[in-house]
């Protein structure tokens, strides 16, 4: 099951368990009421997108791309933008469908031409020398590794895109983060190395979140940096939220990871456990969001919901 919260009291959960369909399921949460249709193609959902207005959606699953329109209750595969490309994330700012994946590979499709325009790739690899005659397996490997070990350093996977402001931020392996800002692209390189997998916008800074061997949290822009404002020993704790001044921690999939999943960071920079007193309490979260009046956590199994200070648990057994 794939959830993804559309706004702070509508989530679209796909059911991507069988393997040629997928089953939809629009979710309004308060007052409760689901409307669902089922479309053939399939296969394991790794990130969605969705047109608030249109409720188009995007999705990128074993490594394709597709849409799906709710009113004609069908999914279609489109072409991504270059053969080879290995997509990890499709996210829709203003009207451009970003498609982000291996080797900084940046896209958009842009509706008006129903054209790919490329905002980063990368140059071809180095060609690899002919392998000498009395030459080791072992040698060659040694003697043609450098230079595709240095062009993989050069252009790092890229794995989410989102927006602050009119700027839009790109994040991910080895500490990568670029900006486009009417359409000039600037990058920079977190020393540490940490591998960036979300951010989101924090008034009018870039909030960069992070897991490697430890998980690391920056806050700021290119023009002041970017200050490190949360690490932690557990690769897991990789999710934040901001909701109504207050920071929230959340526990990533992480397959080390045990015991509570969620928390509040408080002024000190200590993590509180929060207990939200519904049927149950989150499990390894799958997205952590603040939505207006709302804050949502969603694990493997359901949505839980801060709203007004009083937290609500809408389960996908409930509908599926």
């Amino acid at each position: 099951m794939f959830a993804y919260p559309i706004n702070d009291n509508l989530v679209v959960v796909i059911d991507d368990r069988q393997s040629e369909d997928w089953v939809f399921h629009f979710v309004e949460i308060e007052p409760f009421q689901v409307e669902t249709y089922q479309t053939p193609h399939g296969g394991s959902i790794v990130s969605v997108t969705v047109n608030s207005e249109s409720f188009a959606t995007w999705i990128i699953a074993s490594g394709r791309l597709f849409a799906s329109s709710r009113e004609m209750q069908v999914a279609v595969r489109l072409p991504l933008p270059i053969e080879g490309l290995v997509p990890f994330d499709v996210t829709l700012l203003g009207e451009r469908y970003y498609v982000c994946g291996d080797a900084s590979n940046i896209w958009f499709y842009d509706v008006p031409t129903e054209k790919w325009v490329a905002v980063s790739s990368p140059e071809k690899r180095p060609a690899l020398p002919p392998r000498g005659e009395n030459e080791s397996a072992e040698d060659y490997t040694r003697r043609t590794s450098a230079a595709s070990y240095q062009h993989a350093r050069s252009y790092p996977d890229i794995y989410k895109a989102f927006s602050v402001g009119n700027d839009h931020y790109f994040v991910g392996a080895l500490g990568r983060v670029l900006r486009l800002r009417e359409d000039e692209l600037t990058g920079e390189w977190m020393d540490s190395g940490v591998r960036f997998l979300h951010g989101f916008a924090e008034d009018s800074d870039a909030v960069l979140c992070g897991s490697g061997p430890v998980a690391e949290i920056y806050k700021g822009n290119f023009e002041t940096g970017f200050e490190l404002v949360f690490q932690d020993d557990n690769p897991a704790l990789f999710l934040m939220a901001t909701h109504d001044g207050v920071r929230y921690i959340g526990a990533g999939l992480h397959p080390d990871h045990e015991g509570p999943c969620l928390f509040v960071l408080d002024t000190n920079g200590d993590l509180v456990v929060v207990e939200t007193a519904c049927a149950r309490e989150p499990e390894q979260l799958r997205n952590l969001v603040s939505h207006s009046s709302s804050l949502l956590a969603i694990d493997a199994h359901g949505v839980f919901r801060l709203k007004e200070g009083r937290w609500s648990l809408t389960e996908f057994s409930d509908f599926s």
